[in-house]
């Protein structure tokens, strides 16, 4: 299960954060957030640390208060010279930082970019949960279906609708109405109003 640090401002960014928190775990990852994750009693930098060194990507989210916070910008900061994997989206429409203005960042300002922001984003964060087990299950009772050559496909989350025959190494899951499909020579999958992304898709 890959982990995911959010950096955010409260003042403008708890709701978004929330939703976003929602989408990930869904899609099967573990999430780092300060409210539910930091300790009471303990120096909350070395707990910002922690969280960071253990995380595989951190996901800044822009906001006119997470742009001119000291604290998000510090985490960040911190994550580039760990070699994190930083992703910025943008939530409200506000001046990116110089510095991750070099980082390509996903838009998430409008309902209609929300949309495929999410689904960039899961794909940018895909190899993340590959890396930590090939198999990984996206909810905690998945279906597991074999494909043509006792190819594994994990289907979890709200995706029991969608109908996968075959694929390698493939992932699929589905949430707000988006399905995504990560793997090479995927052969179907159905669900109406459905996005679709992956390696050599037909149909």
């Amino acid at each position: 299960m890959g982990t995911i640090f959010l950096s955010y401002a409260r003042a403008d960014g708890q709701g978004l954060t929330t939703r976003l928190r929602a989408e990930l775990e869904r899609a099967g990852f573990k999430i780092w957030r300060d409210i539910e994750d930091m300790q009471g009693g303990q120096a909350w930098k070395e707990q910002l640390r922690a969280a960071l060194r253990t995380a595989d990507a951190v996901v800044v989210l822009l906001t006119p208060a997470a742009v001119a916070s000291k604290y998000v910008e510090w985490e960040w900061e911190n994550a580039i010279t760990l070699e994190k994997r930083v992703i910025p989206l943008l939530m409200v429409p506000c001046d990116v930082p110089g510095e991750l203005k070099q980082l390509h960042y996903h838009n998430l300002s409008t309902d209609q970019d929300y949309v495929m922001g999410i689904i960039s984003l899961l794909r940018d964060l895909a190899p993340f949960l590959a890396e930590k087990d090939d198999t990984q299950q996206l909810s905690e009772e998945p279906q597991q279906i074999k494909g043509s050559g006792d190819r594994n496909i994990s289907i979890g989350g709200n995706a029991e609708n969608n109908t996968l025959v075959t694929g390698d190494g493939n992932v699929a899951g589905s949430g707000n109405n988006v399905t995504y499909q990560y793997g090479k020579n995927n052969t179907k999958i159905e669900k109406a109003q459905n996005f679709r992304i992956g390696d050599d898709y037909n149909g």
